[in-house]
C-alpha cells in the first residue's frame, strides 16, 4: 500500500458533544490567560461576557488546564474519539 493509499483512510469523526466545560464562575483573569495561551483559539468572549468554548478544533494540549488553573475548567476529558484521528490499515 502507498503512503498516499495510506492517508486516504485516515478519518476525522468529530463529536458534538463538548469534552471541555468551564466552571460557571470564572474571574476576568482566568478568562483571558484562557484566550490568550489557547494555540488552537478556542475560549472567546461575546460582547455579553460570556465565554465560548470551541471545543471541535481542541488540540489536546492541556494549556488550558495547566496556565489557567486547576479551578478553570469544571470538567475536561479525552473526546470519545480520542485526539481526533482513527488510523486504519489493510
Amino acid at each position: 500500500m502507498s503512503v498516499n493509499e495510506s492517508l486516504a483512510r485516515n478519518c476525522y469523526h468529530p463529536t458534538a458533544k463538548a469534552h471541555i466545560h468551564l466552571h460557571d464562575s470564572l474571574g476576568e483573569e482566568q478568562i483571558s490567560l484562557l484566550i490568550k495561551i489557547c494555540p488552537a483559539g478556542l475560549f472567546t468572549q461575546d460582547v455579553a461576557g460570556k465565554v465560548n468554548v470551541h471545543f471541535q478544533g481542541c488540540l489536546e494540549c492541556g494549556c488550558c488546564r495547566l496556565v489557567a488553573g486547576p479551578d478553570t475548567l469544571a470538567d475536561w476529558h479525552y473526546p470519545p474519539s480520542g485526539a481526533g484521528l482513527t488510523l486504519r490499515f489493510g
